[in-house]
């Protein structure tokens, strides 16, 4: 293999090791709630109130957004008479120790990973014929150049690229009689030591305040296959 694959295989490899997460999160048994193994999904539902929740879910641009957050995937049904609200800060992840993750706007979201379509900035990983591999991004520079494998004299950033943080974020605000959403919700990323998690969703219907409760596990990725809980 010649110096300039060489530096390609290296760089998509880390690029992969970049975008996969280590953990994921996954549903659990409780009473009350209904599990779909084949969705990764788990439903409750409450005084008409349905929600269904997809943890790990996260297919969209920029795949390597589980990185820096924890997406879930919400779709929620109100079938009452009456409007149902909820805003960002009404959804929250509480772990084992009861520190809060709560959710974020899609603007800070944005703002969190920077401003470059979501890909991780990470280090300068391989250099052949005048290109040095940064994770998904090239960075070009003079082959004559002697100095350390900086960018200079010659480089070309990436233009940003379209995602899908904001348009595949769930809606809030009120939900009326009989309507539906979906949509995901960001949550700040989990502490490294992390092992069980309990989804609120905190609501008012009409003037009442109510909140549904979902346990979740996070578990280890091993070789991209998730172990069923049990």
């Amino acid at each position: 293999m010649g110096t300039r694959a060489l530096a390609l295989a290296v760089a998509v490899a880390l690029a992969g090791c970049a975008t996969a997460p280590s953990r994921v999160v996954v549903p659990v048994p409780g009473a009350g709630l209904a599990l779909d193994p084949a969705q990764g999904s788990v439903r409750a539902e409450s005084d008409g109130i349905q929600v269904v929740v997809r943890p790990s879910a996260w297919q969209g641009v920029p795949a390597s957004l589980p990185v820096y957050v924890t997406p879930f995937h919400l779709a929620i049904a109100n079938g009452t008479a009456q409007p149902l609200r909820f805003e960002y800060a009404d959804l929250r992840l509480f772990d084992e120790t009861r520190l809060q993750y709560t959710a974020l706007p899609p603007v800070e979201v944005r703002r969190l990973i920077g401003g470059w379509g979501g890909e991780p900035r990470g280090i300068v990983v391989g250099v052949a014929g005048g290109v040095a591999f940064h994770w998904r991004r090239p960075h070009y520079w003079d082959p004559w150049w002697w100095g350390p494998p900086w960018p200079y004299p010659y480089y070309y950033p990436p233009a940003s690229r379209p995602d899908d943080i904001a348009m595949l974020a769930l809606p809030v605000g009120a939900l009326h009689p009989g309507a539906r959403s979906e949509g995901f919700v960001y949550f700040p990323r989990l502490r490294p030591e992390v092992q069980s998690l309990t989804f609120e969703f905190h609501h008012r219907l009409g003037d009442v305040p109510r909140v549904l409760t979902l346990p979740f596990a996070v578990q280890r990725a091993a070789g991209g296959v998730v172990r069923p809980a049990v």
